[in-house]
């Protein structure tokens, strides 16, 4: 028995690692957070980020996934270079989904901060930052409200130059494949409203998805996924498309903005 042991282990070939004194940190649930944050806010030069989805929501201001887009745009206006990926949305995935990436891409939008999607046909599952070539964070978390909030998740945090070297080569491999633009109607018809509310009805659909109706007072309805918070008389800044509802013009909406003073 013994012999064929070490028989065994002669012809296994060894692992490979590609640093064996990396240092590594185990992350679960909600501990993904407070590491990931600690990460960015010590980023000095540059951050990469590879993710499936994140999302940015009208109706939970104080979530995680909100925290990280300003948390962003704040190391951007500090001069950190940040570069994302993020799945450019597949037909099985949605409408929604690829409407909530470029949504995301317009609310990070900084001269320091680039974003690209995949192209239609390659679905990029991967998630992981690594920041300024020395650490990396990667596992199963999305920047959802439930990947950050409630499912449970297992990530690691891995510090070691050759390792995060390795996740940018690959980062930078999947760049350039990329795409500045993802699929959506609002690339091609997105416009800028102002109007001043009328009437305001939150409700929630079949599903359970809440979303706001808005009347301006020149009788324009305004559809927009998510409760938002706004109030008879409010003078409001909306961007979307136009649409019909019932034969009569509607504008749905991703975006709207109460504007202060009057139109």
């Amino acid at each position: 028995m013994h012999l064929i042991i070490l028989l065994f282990l002669l012809v296994t070939p060894a692992v490979q690692f590609d640093d064996s004194l990396a240092k590594v940190k185990t992350i679960f649930n909600e501990e993904y957070y407070e590491t990931l944050e600690s990460l960015l806010i010590g980023a000095k030069k540059e951050i990469l980020i590879c993710m499936f989805q994140f999302t940015f929501y009208e109706d939970k201001r104080e979530s995680y996934s909100n925290k990280l887009v300003d948390l962003l745009l704040d190391k951007a206006k500090q001069g950190v270079k940040i570069r994302i990926i993020l799945e450019g949305g597949e037909n099985f995935l949605g409408r929604s989904f690829r409407e909530s990436h470029q949504k995301l891409a317009r609310i990070l939008n900084h001269k320091n901060i680039q974003i690209k999607f995949d192209k239609k046909g390659i679905t990029t599952h991967a998630k992981f930052v690594v920041a300024d070539d020395t650490k990396v964070i990667l596992g199963s978390t999305n920047w959802t409200y439930y990947g950050l909030h409630e499912n449970n998740e297992s990530n690691v945090l891995i510090e070691s130059e050759r390792i995060a070297k390795k996740f940018k080569n690959y980062f930078d491999s999947l760049w350039q494949t990329a795409d500045t633009k993802g699929v959506s109607y609002f690339d091609r018809e997105i416009k800028v409203f102002r109007g001043q509310v009328a009437t305001v009805e939150k409700k929630m659909s079949k599903k359970g998805n809440p979303y706001t109706i808005i009347y301006l007072t020149n009788g324009v309805r305004v559809y927009i996924r998510g409760h938002v918070n706004v109030k008879q008389r409010d003078i409001i800044k909306i961007e979307g498309k136009e649409t019909t509802f019932r034969g009569k013009r509607q504008i749905e909406a991703y975006k709207v903005e109460i504007l202060k003073g009057k139109e």
